[in-house]
């Protein structure tokens, strides 16, 4: 069995120097494998699980500190990062509970509604402030061979994180909301099925409009996939664009295009999307975020100095 915290510490060692790595990282995970070791030794199963949650986010804890105490230009990029997140999080949660009707099933549960609304929120958040902060970071230090290893790093744990969230909590968060409103189990729509379910519903030709909206599930399905790999799209373009010659010509273009990005989703009701649909396919329509981050990022690449 592989000892705790031996992915942690792989995961470190691409992102910290070896001093960090033996000041701060390594002295967490000796302690986690030893407690972890210790309770196992006793029989101890819940406490060895506890060992491992609590251990995980002492971890994140230490690489916090580290991050900010190595380098000032990385903590400014975290910074702007958490800053930007704050409000593109709050945004469609605030959009969604404004339109949430005032029953008796709601009062006293509002921590709860914000609670499952918050992944939904993030399937936005994160690869718009994952590519702000990684834009601040590389425009300001370049990018050597360190940091490319790092910003690879970034991009596999926020596509890893968009997929399992698009895929499986962002349905459930959904569902759980939908159950406390209604005050019951209610009916399941496009936003609460699965990657799995969306596909089946797909695959087995269900008639084009969903039964909770006016588009198709063909149009949901591929949303969700387009925001499932959007933070490797937006996360290239922000590399693209911290490399590119004109400072400012280039800091305009990504901001702008990071913010088209998220109205898109945040800003753009489901009956514009409907008149779209005369013109393009539903499928293609959920593409257009993720295109147009593309093509603004091939432009881009043509500014890069030596292509």
């Amino acid at each position: 069995m592989t000892p705790p915290g031996t992915r942690l510490r792989a995961l470190a060692r691409h992102v910290f120097d070896p001093s960090t790595m033996e000041r701060l990282i390594d002295p967490v995970i000796a302690d986690l494998q030893c407690e972890h070791v210790d309770a196992a030794r006793h029989g101890r199963l819940w406490r060895a699980r506890w060992i491992r949650i609590a251990s995980v986010i002492a971890f994140c804890k230490v690489a916090a500190m580290a991050l900010v105490s190595a380098d000032r230009d990385r903590a400014r990029a975290i910074a702007v990062a958490l800053a930007a997140a704050t409000p593109l999080t709050a945004m469609p949660i605030g959009i969604v509970l404004a339109s949430t009707p005032a029953t008796i099933h709601t009062r006293g549960n509002i921590a709860w509604l914000v609670l499952y609304l918050v992944p939904q929120a993030l399937a936005i958040s994160l690869p718009v402030s994952l590519a702000l902060g990684m834009f601040v970071w590389i425009r300001r230090t370049g990018a050597d061979s360190s940091t490319r290893r790092t910003v690879l790093c970034l991009m596999r744990a926020g596509l890893l994180l968009a997929v399992v969230n698009a895929s499986w909590i962002t349905p459930a968060a959904n569902t759980a909301y939908r159950n406390i409103v209604t005050g019951a189990a209610a009916f399941r729509g496009v936003n609460e099925l699965t990657f799995i379910e969306l596909g089946q519903r797909v695959y087995q030709g269900s008639p084009g409009g969903a039964l909770d909206g006016p588009l198709p599930i063909a149009f949901w399905l591929n949303a969700r996939l387009a925001l499932a790999v959007a933070p490797a799209i937006l996360c290239v373009l922000a590399f693209t664009g911290a490399s590119a010659r004109g400072r400012r010509f280039a800091t305009v273009v990504v901001f702008t295009t990071l913010a088209l990005f998220a109205s898109c989703y945040v800003l753009w009701p489901d009956y514009d999307i409907a008149i779209l649909m005369r013109w393009l396919p539903a499928a293609a329509i959920a593409w257009i975020p993720d295109a147009v981050a593309a093509v603004v990022t091939i432009g881009l690449a043509r500014r890069i100095p030596g292509d």
